[in-house]
Parts: structure tokens; sequence; C-alpha cells
């Protein structure tokens, strides 16, 4: 009994200083956890904030809704694009306010609603009424057993790229047509060669029976005239299949327009119950021409314009600088400044249809006409490094735009004298 009452000081210090290593134990552990949820937290807390940011700096217009279609979250570029606040999308009782076609929006939700992911380009209609193109994807929000709790709908706009699609394919439709009139001039100017041969004979052998009048039945004189005559038109419209074949390279110099324009549109015009309204800007800067073959172009549209207008309109001639600036959207086929030609009138307009096919040549919509007019102008506007454009409708007629490439102007230096020094510039 004497030997443990003599230790139980040292058990009682052994118990003391294991239950000390143990509270300190624990006390360390407790930090190193508190401090481990710390920087957990801190971490999650950086990624949700980054992922936020993220969703706000993107150029998509993201929107993210519940399955019941609440929007519950819009970033930056779809209230941008939409123009639409979250509260107004909720309160807003049009279905499928978003989109232009309600029935590509029915087929988005039933793809949802059928476990399914959409996307697509359809166009989408902001706040003010006004349509865009977009590419929309429409996918499903899971949990973690695999429920789907919500819609993430991602939307871009497409504007530019169909822009540049568009550019693209006229580009490539005016490769193929300028393709199309070279072979068909090809073959045109053989035809017309031989033709024209043939063409002389029948002349020459109409000029020998007139000459034999005195011998020749009644009548038969007039019927003579009559094959020559022909036979001189034939020969007319062979000369300008073999212009058009050869295509013929412009006699060009520097000149304003001006004068000539004119003077073709008021030849068109006299005569014709048509009202000719002349507007030619002052300063029209000088182009290089060929002034033989713009006279025949301007003569040309204009001469169609007065044809359109048969119980009378009116005939607009305008022409003026532009500056350049190329694309859709300056509406000019250059970078550096031109002259802008238009010619319109208020005729009945051309058929859409036809459209594509008026510079084709032979073809044609007159009953009389030879199909060569407009793939003539077509022709020496390409050559003249220009372009021609047609609008038409049939409630305001029909407009002819022509743009031509400038005459750079040389820079003349302004000398001032400051100083007794000369300087220019």
């Amino acid at each position: 009994m004497t030997d443990f009452i003599s230790i139980l000081p040292w058990l009682f210090c052994a118990i003391f200083a294991g239950w000390l290593v143990h509270a300190r134990l624990k006390a360390r552990v407790t930090a190193l956890s508190q401090t481990s949820l710390g920087v957990n937290l801190e971490r999650t807390t950086r990624t949700l904030a980054r992922v936020s940011q993220a969703m706000e700096s993107a150029s998509d217009a993201i929107g993210i809704g519940d399955m019941e279609a609440e929007t519950l979250y819009i970033n930056r570029a779809h209230a941008a694009l939409f123009g639409y606040t979250v509260a107004e999308l909720n309160a807003n009782e049009e279905p499928a306010a978003l989109f232009a076609d309600k029935t590509v929006a029915m087929r988005i939700h039933e793809c949802i609603r059928t476990g399914v992911s959409w996307h697509g380009e359809t166009d989408v209609k902001k706040k003010d009424g006004r349509i865009v193109p977009a590419f929309v994807r429409a996918d499903i929000i899971r949990d973690e057993t695999g429920a789907p709790i919500g819609i993430f709908g991602v939307f871009t706009d497409i504007t530019e790229r169909r822009a540049a699609e568009r550019s693209l394919a006229e580009e490539r439709e005016r490769s193929a047509r300028a393709q199309r009139l070279e072979s068909l001039g090809l073959l045109a100017g053989g035809v017309a060669h031989d033709f024209g041969n043939l063409l002389t004979i029948i002349i020459g052998n109409t000029g020998v029976l007139r000459a034999m009048e005195a011998s020749l039945p009644t009548g038969a004189i007039k019927r003579a005239n009559e094959i020559e005559s022909a036979a001189w038109r034939a020969q007319e419209l062979s000369k300008n299949l073999l212009a058009l074949a050869r295509g013929s390279a412009p006699q060009l110099q520097q000149l304003v327009l001006t004068p000539l324009i004119e003077e073709a549109a008021r030849g068109a015009a006299r005569h014709s119950p048509v009202e000719l309204v002349l507007e030619m800007a002052v300063d029209l800067a000088s182009v290089q021409a060929d002034p033989v073959q713009m006279d025949q172009v301007i003569s040309n549209l204009c001469v169609n314009a007065v044809q359109a207008m048969p119980a009378g309109g009116r005939l607009r001639v305008a022409a003026a600088n532009a500056d350049g600036g190329k694309g859709e959207a300056s509406g000019s086929p250059f970078y550096e400044p031109m002259v802008r030609i238009i010619i319109s009138d208020t005729g009945s307009g051309i058929p859409a249809a036809v459209i594509p096919r008026i510079w084709e040549p032979f073809f044609t919509t007159k009953a009389k006409g030879t199909g060569l007019g407009l793939a003539t102008v077509y022709a020496v506007i390409k050559k003249h490094g220009g372009m021609i454009t047609v609008a038409s409708t049939p409630e305001t007629g029909t407009t002819f735009t022509i743009s031509l490439p400038t005459v750079a102007k040389e820079k003349t230096p302004v000398s001032r004298e400051a100083d007794g020094v000369q300087l220019s510039g």
C-alpha cells in the first residue's frame, strides 16, 4: 500500500502529461482542419468568381432557365443582344419572345422536354422588334443524379458571317457570269464572222437585182429593197456580236462624264412622254474612260428606261462622287473614291426571276430585242474596271447603278512662309 501511495504523484503526472499532449494534438488537428477548410473555401469562392466573370465577359449571349421556362440568369451580351432584363423576360406573356419563328422555339422546347439538346441557325427577335440571324444552342443542365433541372442557352449573332457569305456568293456569281459571257462571246464571234460573210453576199446580190429593175416583174424591186434593208440590219447585229466577242479594249482618256451623260440622256428621252430629271454633281471627279463606249452604255440604259415607260413616267439620271470603303455597308466595290452613276425609271420593273439573266447575250424579254444591249453594257463597264448593279420592283421601277474608279488626284504642295523658311504640306 505504501508503495502504491508513493507512485501516485508520478501516475498523476503521467496522466496530466498525456492529457496535455492529447489536448495539444487535438488543437493542432483542429487548427489544421480549419486552415484546410479556409483554403478550400477561398479556392472555391475564387473559382466561382472566375466562372461568373467568364460568363459576363463572353461575347455570346448566354441565358439560364429552369425546366418551367423561368429565366434565372442572363449575361451582359444577352441583355445587349435582346434588350430584356431577367424580370422583363419572366413578365413577358408572349411565348418564345426571343424567336422570330415560333415553330423553332416549339421544336427546341420539345427537344429539351425529351432530354435532347438542340442547335441550329434561326432568326431571333430583339425587344424593339428587329430581327437578327443567330446560331442557337440549347443544352440541358442535369444534377448529380442525371435528372434535368434547367436549360442553358447560347445565342451567337451571325449577321457579319451571313453578310460575308452573301458577298462571297455574289462574287462567285459574278465570276461565273463573266465566264458564261466569255464562252457565249466566243461562240457569238464565230457565228457572227461567218454570218457577216453570208450577209455581204446577200447585200451584193440585192444591188445587182436593183440594177436589173427594167427586166424584173412588178414589185420585185420593192422585195429586193426589203431584203437589202433587213440584211443591213443583220449586218449591224453581226458587227455588234463581233465587238462583244472580241471585247475591244477601251481607248481610255481622262474625262469628266457630265456632258456625255447629259447628252446621252437627253437624246434617249427626246420625242418621248417621259420626264427627264438630271442630277449632276458640279464637282464630278474625272475617270479614265472611252467616251464612245461610255456613250453607248448610258444611251443603252436610258433608251431601255424610256421603253419601259411607254405611257410616260420619270427618268432620273444622276452622277455624283462617292467615297471608297469596300463592303456591303458602303455599297462600294472600291477602296478608293469613285464616280457613281444612277439611271432609274418608274416603269413596271424587271421580274425577279429574270434579273439574274439580263446580262446574258441573246437573252431578252422584248419582242424585237436582240439580247445584246445589256450584255455589251456589262462587258464595257467590266473592261473599265467598274461595276454595274440593278435593283427593280414593280412598285418603284428599275435602277441601274454604275461605279467607276476615279482618277487619283496628285497632291499639290501648299507653300507657306514662316520666319523666312518655305514649308510644304
